[in-house]
């Protein structure tokens, strides 16, 4: 169980955005994560005080970490053309993979909705499923609020592959199992190592 990567972390990279693909109204990656740098800091769960209805306040000026961070849905194809966060309660994170049994990029799915409805959907069990047969680097995270951290599981485990080979059904039971497990873990406070330009509102 480890803290989740915000949108400070370190991203794959994954060349030119997906075409097509716009943020549109979309500002959950304004809202869920931490974001802990010298120019910004935003505690987990809180609105940027700068994003308006409909965009950014500060569009023109805003911070590096602002300026260089997409989404995995405007990264990659591998996340079908629903899943705009704001649109499917999915927050999909492409990462840098450090795991050598892995491919370089990891994928992080941050459910930002209701979880337990989120996960019983055959599009996120078939996304689950192919990507741990493909031996991607997948992570669940159930993100923090109110400045705690995120936590978060590794799906390369043994008991999804087992289930993977095996039905739909049976990986829903094993995903509901790490979100019961996650949901019973309180979620400790995030400590700030920057200060000084919060947007937090």
């Amino acid at each position: 169980m480890t803290s989740a990567p915000d949108a400070a972390a370190p991203q794959s990279d994954q060349g030119p955005l997906v075409s097509g693909r716009e943020c549109g109204e979309c500002q959950v990656c304004c809202i869920v994560p931490t974001i802990d740098q010298r120019d910004i800091q935003k505690t987990a769960g809180a609105p940027c005080r700068h994003s308006l209805q409909g965009g950014c306040g500060i569009y023109k000026a805003r911070p590096e970490v602002c300026r260089t961070f997409y989404c995995g849905w405007r990264r990659s194809r591998d996340f079908p053309d629903d899943w705009r966060p704001d649109r499917s309660d999915i927050f999909a994170v492409l990462e840098a993979n450090t795991l050598p049994q892995y491919g370089p990029v990891a994928v992080t799915l941050i459910l930002v909705g209701n979880p337990f409805k989120t996960i019983c959907r055959p599009d996120i069990i078939d996304f689950v499923v192919r990507n741990v047969q493909k031996h991607v680097a997948l992570y669940l995270v159930l993100p923090g609020a109110g400045g705690a951290l995120s936590l978060r599981l590794k799906l390369n485990n043994p008991l999804v592959m087992e289930a993977a080979g095996k039905s739909r059904t049976n990986v829903k039971i094993v995903l509901e199992m790490m979100l019961k497990f996650l949901e019973a873990h309180p979620l400790p406070p995030y400590v700030m190592e920057n200060s000084g330009h919060d947007v937090s509102s």
